[in-house]
């Protein structure tokens, strides 16, 4: 196993393709160990609005973030407080990650960047 002792941000990518009804469901490869500090999107070819969320799947399915992947290139940092109006400090990992789009934009590709330490 690996330790975390330093501290240099790791990078998740996350390839999501919507079928031709728009919809998608795609997990991480990898179990994430740590604490998340961020989700970048990359539009790749997506041009009209397609809604991503970003959830934890285990141990208990938990809504992370919600983003307009039309919107732009973005980087989202992730707190405790953005999940349930806590203290502001980091998320900890320990589980896949799953994007989902309900109706979006039919037969394109988008990728998510889970930034974690």
């Amino acid at each position: 196993p690996q330790s975390q002792i330093n501290y240099h941000p790791r990078f998740e990518l996350i390839t999501v393709t919507t079928d031709t009804s728009g919809n998608a469901s795609v997990t991480s490869d990898n179990t994430l160990f740590g604490e998340l500090l961020g989700i970048y999107y990359d539009n790749g070819t997506i041009t009209t609005s397609t809604t991503a969320v970003i959830s934890l799947v285990t141990p208990i399915t938990l809504t992370l973030d919600t983003y307009d992947i039309n919107s732009n290139d973005t980087y989202h940092p992730i707190f405790v407080d953005n999940v349930d109006n806590d203290d502001h400090s980091r998320y900890p990992l320990t589980s896949k990650i799953t994007v989902t789009v309900t109706g979006g934009q039919a037969s394109k590709t988008f990728y998510v960047y889970v930034v974690y330490r």
